[in-house]
């Protein structure tokens, strides 16, 4: 299968190593991808869309066309990015003055949004049964002794009404992608609460809600040996924040904080060396020694 792939503007500027982790684990699995030259931010789902809904829809809509050139759909590897394409495909299609608008503006730079090419997100995509039998049959490092903690974010399945891949109250994805790893995800209460990254000017909100799951996490009968995360923003907030809040208040949080990639490739046999497994707050040192790697 080929894919337009959208990258958006956090993992490659900050994190290449997930970018780095996503393209192993996809020659293993036999995706081809074409790049998306001249690719701009997907815009924001939440900033730029408050304080302008058609800069927002223009500039997704020039990202669209991008793919709609190739004549392939789009692959997004960020939830933030998904949403945002994602919805913007759905709105242009509902709201004829809005695509008007919208064209009128690409128009003067020499593009026009047609609403050819279809938006995924790579955990839509690995979570289909073709994809979860392919993932069996690669495991060179089965985890079957993993406790992994899923983590779905906002941005992924929300709104449901609009992304419409996975219930919005009972996700499962990301965990077929794990438990297709050998690996056990664990039930918790708080498993589809928010990060709290957006909440930048209140930022005790997002301390809040970090140190509210990972208290969680490690008062669990079962010892937790992982969180994994399909959104960078989300992976990035629990890292950093969970370090914090150690010294902050003494408390133990040392969960290490992957990329659902980082993880697949590890399953998959990548050399750990070249995942970039230390670049982050929390060391996965015990996960790996777990493991045997």
């Amino acid at each position: 299968m080929e894919y337009a792939l959208y990258l958006g503007c956090t993992i490659p500027l900050k994190l290449p190593h997930f970018e780095y982790a996503f393209r192993e684990i996809s020659n293993y699995l036999g995706l081809t991808f074409k790049e998306m030259e001249g690719a701009s931010c997907c815009p924001d789902p939440v900033a730029t869309q408050s304080v302008s809904i058609d800069t927002w829809l223009t500039l997704a809509a020039r990202n669209l066309c991008l793919g709609e050139k190739l004549g392939l759909d789009i692959l997004t590897i960020c939830s933030g990015c998904f949403e945002t394409l994602k919805t913007a495909k759905v709105l242009l299609s509902e709201d004829k003055a809005a695509f008007d608008r919208v064209n009128t503006v690409l128009k003067k730079i020499g593009y026009e949004y047609k609403g050819t090419s279809n938006v995924y997100h790579f955990a839509e995509l690995f979570s289909q049964e073709e994809y979860l039998e392919k993932i069996k049959k690669i495991l060179m490092n089965p985890l079957d002794d993993l406790n992994v903690a899923v983590h779905y974010g906002c941005h992924l399945i929300r709104p449901s009404k609009i992304l419409q891949f996975d219930h919005p109250e009972r996700p499962e994805t990301i965990d077929k992608i794990i438990k297709a790893l050998g690996a056990k995800t664990v039930a918790f209460a708080g498993k589809l609460e928010c990060c709290g990254f957006c909440a930048r000017l209140q930022e005790e909100i997002g301390f809040k809600l970090v140190e509210d799951k990972m208290t969680e996490l490690k008062e669990l009968e079962e010892e937790v040996d992982v969180m994994v995360g399909v959104c960078p923003a989300c992976v990035g907030q629990y890292d950093r924040k969970q370090r914090l809040l150690s010294r902050k208040t003494g408390k133990e949080l040392d969960i290490p904080v992957l990329y659902v990639p980082e993880l697949m490739a590890i399953a998959f046999g990548v050399e750990k060396d070249k995942l970039g497994l230390t670049n982050r707050s929390v060391k996965p040192n015990k996960l790996l020694e777990k493991l045997n790697i």
